[in-house]
């Protein structure tokens, strides 16, 4: 931690909103906000070891810059939640940051988003992402994160709570007497009503048994739970092999228009954010929406996208 006592801390926060200005003038940084002052503001360090020293005590320090740098070069103002004035704003405990627009000053202004980052080898808790992205939002804020690997590449995605809704009509009563008349000759299910469940082959409509489950009442699993979930939201459901997920939905009719969703359970989603930022990516490449099913007081879909290519923040040095 430096605390900067010269003329022109004043102007650096004006211009910068860096580190936390103190009762009787002068600013406190934190380390990655040293080594960006002194990089992109032209300040002077403590002493010209200075960083060195604090890179071999601090392993994650230079990944904190760098994200940093991300995020501050485009003109975003950035305070760190380890000040303690960030105490006048209400943030969820895990974000890492505050986010303003270039345009704003915190001295005025609300945030624009709560910020956290991970390593790309980082295991992804989602049930802990879920509740930390539903705290930004009932901030009224955007959820960000920013994954940095090994090499120190920088990504960024937005994550938000998704309501997938289809046109298709399913009643698990009937679809129950269905499945019991036929007495699970899946092959030649006769007078099926619910074309959108179950695959039609040559030999008549087979149903795989995810679908077949639906109906148990012993043992019921997540998949079997967040399976019946989605077919009540009107959506039909394929395999999603193709795409790395567990699902591909369709919010009408198989084959009328593409499917938006591809969606996933926590026992069958990436476990680590390189695998994650992976399928964010193939979600964005099709054109379909990245959705991770997640059991709290009722099935809740996070979705995890690029953001708009004005809010990609990464690297301003490829390496």
């Amino acid at each position: 931690m430096v605390v900067m006592m010269e003329p022109q801390w004043q102007r650096l926060w004006e211009k910068s909103a860096i580190g936390r200005r103190l009762d009787n003038g002068g600013l406190h940084l934190l380390p990655e906000e040293v080594i960006f002052c002194y990089h992109h503001r032209h300040q002077t360090l403590p002493t010209d070891e200075w960083i060195h020293l604090n890179l071999n005590m601090d392993t994650d320090l230079e990944a904190r810059f760098l994200i940093l740098e991300a995020l501050r070069v485009p003109g975003n103002l950035i305070i760190l939640t380890k000040h303690h004035h960030c105490s006048k704003w209400q943030i969820d405990a895990k974000s890492w940051a505050l986010r303003w627009h270039k345009e704003s000053h915190p001295d005025n202004t609300e945030p624009t988003a709560e910020i956290r980052w991970h390593y790309s080898s980082d295991v992804i808790d989602w049930s802990e992402l879920l509740n930390w992205t539903t705290g930004v939002i009932n901030n009224h804020r955007i959820p960000e994160v920013l994954v940095i690997d090994d090499e120190g590449s920088i990504v960024t995605y937005e994550l938000s709570i998704s309501e997938p809704q289809g046109s298709l009509s399913f009643d698990i009563d009937s679809f129950s007497e269905c499945i019991s008349e036929n007495e699970q000759n899946w092959y030649s299910l006769d007078q099926w009503e619910f074309n959108h469940v179950g695959i039609p082959t040559r030999w008549g409509h087979r149903l795989n048994p995810s679908e077949t489950n639906l109906v148990e009442t012993d043992n019921i699993s997540i998949t079997s739970t967040v399976h019946l979930d989605l077919l009540s939201r009107g959506l039909a459901l394929r395999s999603g092999f193709k795409y790395g997920t567990h699902w591909r939905a369709y919010s009408g009719p198989v084959g009328k228009d593409h499917a938006p969703y591809l969606i996933d359970t926590p026992d069958n989603a990436p476990k680590t954010w390189a695998k994650a930022c992976l399928s964010a990516r193939l979600a964005a490449g099709v054109n379909k929406n990245l959705l991770i099913a997640i059991e709290d007081d009722q099935i809740r879909y996070l979705q995890l996208e690029r953001p708009p290519s004005d809010r990609r923040w990464t690297n301003i040095h490829r390496r």
